[in-house]
């Protein structure tokens, strides 16, 4: 039996962040654009530019997790042992 060459908590994390991350960009730019509707522009920046470095690590968060699963598909499946 192979023991995987990246752990399965690693790869939970990735999708679980690729799950939250567009959601909480979501909400960070809502907010944002309430607080420009309410002239709080600076306020309304800081959180566009926060979601864009949100939005940078949800990407790199997805290519991360591509290689991680093809990874896992190259080693190929699990053979059943012979006892």
């Amino acid at each position: 039996m192979h023991h995987p060459i990246i752990p399965d908590r690693f790869v939970l994390t990735l999708i679980v962040a690729a799950i939250l991350l567009p959601i909480t960009l979501c909400v960070v730019l809502g907010v944002a654009a309430l607080l420009g509707a309410m002239g709080d522009s600076a306020g309304g920046g800081v959180l566009q530019r926060i979601a864009l470095a949100g939005g940078i690590i949800w990407i790199i968060n997805l290519i991360c997790l591509l290689l991680v699963l093809a990874i896992g598909a190259l080693r190929g499946p699990d053979e059943p042992d012979g006892s």
